[in-house]
């Protein structure tokens, strides 16, 4: 048996999202991550455009945009392939993020257009998708966009690196809940107020050090904040204009991620089309030097980064593509990113390396 990688990418399908997808496509891909061969299609309800593996690596799970509906699958340990095995409600419409807590026994799910947080069983064993347990409306003042905060939009669901609280940044209320997970149920602790017409969106955390950072997608900038891990409270640090000083079109923060070795966040913004990279300063937090790059195509959604190879994939929605960069302390490589595969509207990139 030789080591394997194994790509799953989601996307969106549907004509009111200007996409062509057909489902979640299975890719094995190359020791270097340059070389896709396409191995499966799964056709799915409409938008898979979220995925995740559960905590044991048998199961991948689905969100399907714009509908009312999580799948899950399960992955064949000898080919990679994938297989339904469930389905059902999110609990509220368009779910956009999910999380398995750490036990592998229950999802959270955001749900954008709902303004809601759902939590739903899961059996580990099986991975049968159960009823849901509890869904929370999201309280608070919209923002002042008039078009994309005119209600609560939570965009992503995080754990701590502690997995004891729960973050769920709001675009549409310019806040960040913060919740614990008590048997299943999602208890709301506090929230953390940002820059009005900010539009947080995705959270990541420093892997050893204190430190949060959001991806704010109305405004383009990445806030960071001190962690309290013993309560779970955030405190600002700094704000940071995540596009670089030549660009003055519009464009919406996507993606965000701490390198593996905690020196540098990465962004996607998509209309710019570009991904920028910040030095990290381990002892206050802040970050600094932007550096940006061309994702390599249009609409950069998502991003995937694989520690191993100290490489990112970066799916281009608007343009179907999927392409990769390599980085380190200094930057993104001069050499730019180097496109990998075609694929209809992709949303969301999942890595799994396995014996086959």
């Amino acid at each position: 048996m030789s080591s394997g990688i194994f790509a799953y990418v989601g996307c969106y399908t549907t004509l009111e999202r200007h996409a062509h997808g057909t489902g979640i496509n299975v890719y094995h891909v190359d020791d270097t991550l340059t070389t896709w061969h396409h191995l499966q299609t799964m056709h799915t309800m409409d938008n898979p455009s979220f995925l995740s593996l559960d905590r044991s690596g048998r199961f991948l799970c689905a969100v399907h945009g714009d509908r009312n509906y999580i799948s899950a699958y399960a992955i064949n340990r000898e080919t990679g392939l994938i297989e339904y095995v469930s389905g059902a409600e999110s609990g509220g419409m368009n779910p956009v993020h999910l999380l398995f807590d750490p036990e592998n026994k229950y999802i959270v799910i955001p749900n954008y257009a709902s303004g809601s947080v759902t939590s739903i069983s899961f059996d580990k064993e099986t991975g049968t998708l159960g009823a849901v347990l509890s869904t929370v409306q999201l309280p608070g003042e919209p923002g002042p966009h008039r078009i994309e905060q005119h209600c609560s939009h939570p965009h992503g669901v995080t754990y701590d690196p502690a997995q004891r609280f729960i973050y769920i940044p709001d675009k549409g209320l310019d806040c960040i809940f913060i919740f614990k997970l008590q048997g299943g149920y999602p208890q709301h602790l506090f929230t953390v107020p940002t820059r009005e017409g900010a539009g947080p969106r995705h959270i990541a955390f420093h892997t050893t050090e204190p430190y949060a950072y959001v991806i704010n997608e109305l405004d383009c900038t990445v806030t960071a904040y001190k962690h309290t891990r013993e309560t779970g409270e955030l405190t600002p640090i700094q704000t940071i204009l995540a596009l670089p000083d030549y660009y003055t079109g519009n464009s919406r923060g996507a993606e965000i991620a701490t390198t593996p070795d905690g020196t540098a966040i990465i962004v996607s913004l998509r209309g710019a089309n570009l991904l920028s990279i910040f030095a990290l300063d381990k002892k206050t937090g802040e970050l600094r030097h932007p550096q940006s790059t061309s994702s390599g195509g249009m609409t950069p959604r998502f991003f995937s980064i694989s520690p191993a190879m100290s490489t990112i994939l970066v799916a281009n929605e608007s343009s179907d593509t999927i392409g990769r960069i390599s980085f380190n302390a200094q930057g993104f490589d001069i050499a730019g990113v180097e496109h990998c595969t075609s694929v209809e509207s992709p949303s969301c990139i999942v890595l799994k390396t396995m014996k086959i």
